[in-house]
């Protein structure tokens, strides 16, 4: 014996010793490699028992078969007898199947487990509680050949459970497998080169052990309301269509299985009838101009045959579940389940793109488009998801055959080898019809040109994810811009970097990022001749690509809402993850600017028109500075934040006059704090009981207030608060000096009057 089998023996002995005479066990030598066979005799006493349930006699006796491996291969028990057969989880009649599956096998427990879940068994056995609604069916079952070719059900069966259906399954051959993708009820119409097999769905079930002859297996489907006849014709139907020398198949739907939700369907099962009998199949159709003589033959052919069939030992094929009514997806309980059935689009397949498409696509992804018009040189293997053989072709083309061997069937993958910049901005309504957007460019200046443009698509828009990585690929930044955003990803880039950097409190993303030294890492990976780019590999790549896409289902996708994050790799010095919310902001069209104010300026605006009034009057009129980020490039002004009033600052009925000490210090501090994503953009007054119109003195102070700033770039933005009648308004104005001659400056304003939520003064 092994030394597995001396533990069993010792387990069994110990168990006889404390069973009070109720357990008992012989045995003889074991060869070697060879299984111990263990007689076991127990004594089962009285038992709740219910109608359906098994009658047990007082002593009860089995067969254990110890597996030379034991304790880590699972033992076998089983009865000399038939008197369990056909009832659920006894195979063949005489193996009692205790345990689902080998999960719930326990090599720790050993005999003692084993003989545990034998008593549990019986109990259930005894009330007919094996196949309670709420836990799996045991399925039926047959002697497979696994000589014959594997068949994967990926369409869901043509008829409810408990309804016959006689007709043809749809095949398609595949590398080791056949795979029935379809239904049809007749033989018209049937495609050239369609490969058909006869598919008939039973009403009732089948005995748990399915017959091993065609006997067996054809008088029950007689039994069920099937003709010999028409049995053979369709067969012969499916083996005309079938090619010289390959086997015809007959597929078979049993009401023996049960959904999640513990609703009945059916059970797939598949026998294979040989080349030989198939080339017999289409000998006993009639064809035109058969004589009244060539159609008794044949009909005595088709009797002969099906006695051969009845005599013959079936086949039964190995079948593979796919059917949505039958297999809960192994990732539905997962992120990326959000992608199932989308049309996704994938702009950029290089380091992230590349990885993020593949995950897309597994996930079940009914449409991915890929846009990028670069081409595989051969460094990129090193982290991107192409092969040797993909060197020289398109990246779009070379990524769309990997996506299509990878997802799942049904897959639609187009290709298109063009700029992400002008696929987006080109066509809007093109845009508009995907599910989602996944901007995988790592491209600030695509980013920052799509900002710029985004107006053109009508504020109608998918929601959209962006990701990016730093110089070492070990921090990643992702945002979501939600659907029919009028905001871009810079912004959130934008936005995201504002919130990160002036509290300081995750200096690593700062550092990654932001800092001057960030981008040091940078290299050429042909030095001279190729743009710099970060260092990483392929698992650095696709940490950050799955990272970028399970944070954007958790927090953005699955919500509907804008946020950024910025995160660690788990490879990080400091792994973590920041999830910003992208609190909501009001953007006006001013002249040649969009001028972004984030709402909460209303609240701290009001704060300090409250502690005007408090220290002097509402008559007063108060003010202060804005902060935020102008951005030529873009045409976007960011105002990220308020203040209140310098001390120097005078305040009168009717006017104010902003001071400046400590301003230039105060944008120094928040200009470093912010590496320069926040700064000094202009002033902010109020008109109490007033339109916010500007007034002379207002406009003065401004033109020489732009006009004697620095060399370039002279221009400020004033707002004013104020209410027409009795709605709340505010004016936005844009200052911006054009010098024409060496002293004299040309001062352009753009303006605008915009009605706000709440009253200011």
């Amino acid at each position: 014996m092994t030394q597995g089998q001396q533990r069993a023996i010792r387990e069994l002995e110990r168990l006889r010793e404390v069973s009070d005479g109720c357990f008992n066990f012989t045995h003889d030598a074991v060869e070697e490699s060879k299984p111990l066979v263990v007689g076991i005799s127990i004594r089962i006493g009285l038992m709740e028992t219910r109608v359906g349930g098994l009658q047990f006699r007082e002593r009860e006796e089995f067969v254990l078969l110890v597996p030379s491996g034991f304790p880590f291969d699972q033992p076998v028990l089983m009865v000399r007898h038939q008197r369990f057969a056909r009832f659920p989880h006894v195979v063949w009649a005489k193996v009692i199947c205790l345990y689902q599956t080998s999960l719930e096998w326990n090599p720790a427990d050993g005999l003692y487990g084993f003989f545990d879940r034998l008593k549990l068994w019986l109990d259930r056995a005894a009330i007919n509680d094996m196949d309670p609604v709420d836990g799996p069916l045991e399925p039926p079952h047959h002697a497979t050949d696994f000589s014959q070719v594997t068949f994967v059900i990926r369409a869901n069966v043509p008829v409810p459970v408990g309804q016959s259906w006689l007709g043809f399954a749809e095949l398609t051959e595949c590398p080791n497998r056949m795979e029935v993708v379809g239904w049809r009820g007749t033989f018209e119409g049937l495609p050239d080169g369609q490969r058909i097999a006869l598919a008939i769905m039973l009403p009732d079930a089948l005995p748990m052990e399915f017959p091993t002859h065609g006997g067996g297996l054809f008088s029950a489907l007689v039994k069920q309301g099937f003709s010999r006849a028409s049995i053979l014709w369709h067969l012969g139907m499916a083996a005309l269509v079938s090619p010289e020398g390959e086997p015809v198949y007959l597929v078979i739907g049993l009401p023996m299985r049960r959904a999640v939700d513990g609703t009945p369907r059916l059970h797939i099962a598949v026998w294979c009838a040989d080349a030989t009998a198939a080339g017999d199949l289409r000998t006993v159709l009639d064809e035109d101009g058969d004589t009244e003589r060539l159609r008794e033959l044949r009909q005595k052919m088709a009797d002969v045959l099906f006695e051969l069939f009845e005599a013959t030992k079936i086949s039964w094929c190995r079948v593979m579940e796919d059917r949505k009514e039958i297999v809960v997806r192994r990732d539905a309980a997962s992120k990326l389940a959000w992608f199932l059935g989308k049309r996704a689009l994938v702009l950029g397949c290089g380091a992230l793109g590349s990885w993020a498409a593949e995950l897309i696509a597994r996930a079940g992804a009914a449409v991915v488009d890929l846009v990028d018009n670069g081409i595989v040189q051969p460094g990129l293997l090193a982290r991107q998801n192409f092969s040797l053989g993909d060197i020289g072709a398109s990246k779009a083309t070379a990524l769309a055959g990997r996506l299509r061997a990878v997802g799942a069937p049904g897959l639609l993958v187009r290709t298109f080898h063009e700029d992400a910049h002008g696929f987006v901005t080109c066509d809007p309504a093109r845009f508009t019809a995907y599910d989602v957007v996944l901007d995988c460019t790592a491209s600030h200046l695509t980013q920052m040109k799509w900002e710029r443009d985004w107006r053109v698509l009508g504020g109608q828009t998918p929601p959209l994810v962006s990701m990016v990585t730093d110089a070492t690929a070990q921090y990643g930044l992702c945002a979501v811009v939600p659907r029919n955003s009028s905001l871009g990803p810079w912004d959130a880039y934008v936005r995201l970097k504002y919130r990160l950097t002036p509290s300081g409190s995750r200096a690593e993303f700062s550092e990654a990022f932001y800092d001057p030294e960030a981008n040091r890492a940078l290299f050429q990976p042909e030095p001279g001749c190729s743009d710099p780019t970060f260092s990483g590999s392929t698992a650095d790549a696709s940490i950050i690509a799955a990272s970028s896409l399970n944070l954007a289902c958790a927090h953005g996708l699955s919500t509907g809402n804008g946020v950024a994050m910025a995160f660690g790799s788990p490879a990080s010095k400091r792994p973590g993850i920041e999830v910003v919310t992208l609190d909501e902001v009001d953007e006006f069209v001013v002249g040649i600017y969009r001028v972004r104010i984030a709402r909460k300026l209303g609240r701290e605006a009001r704060a300090w028109v409250r502690q005007n009034n408090r220290l002097r009057t509402p008559a007063h009129e108060t003010g202060g500075i804005l902060w935020g980020l102008w951005d030529d490039a873009v045409g976007v002004i960011w105002i990220f934040d308020i203040s209140g009033p310098p001390s120097d600052s005078q305040h009168d009925p009717g006017h104010f006059r902003c001071g400046v000490a400590g301003t230039t210090l105060e944008h120094n501090r928040r200009l470093a704090m912010s590496h320069g994503t926040s700064g000094f953009i202009g002033f902010w007054h109020t008109h109490p009981d007033m339109v916010s119109h500007q007034s002379g003195t207002d406009i003065q102070g401004m033109a020489k207030l732009v006009s004697a700033m620095g060399d370039n770039q002279r221009r400020a933005l004033m707002l004013i608060y104020g209410r027409s009648g009795s709605v709340p308004t505010a004016g936005i104005y844009v200052y911006e000096s054009r010098a024409l001659t060496e002293t004299r400056d040309y001062v352009e304003v753009g303006s605008s009057q915009v009605t706000l939520r709440a009253p200011i003064v």
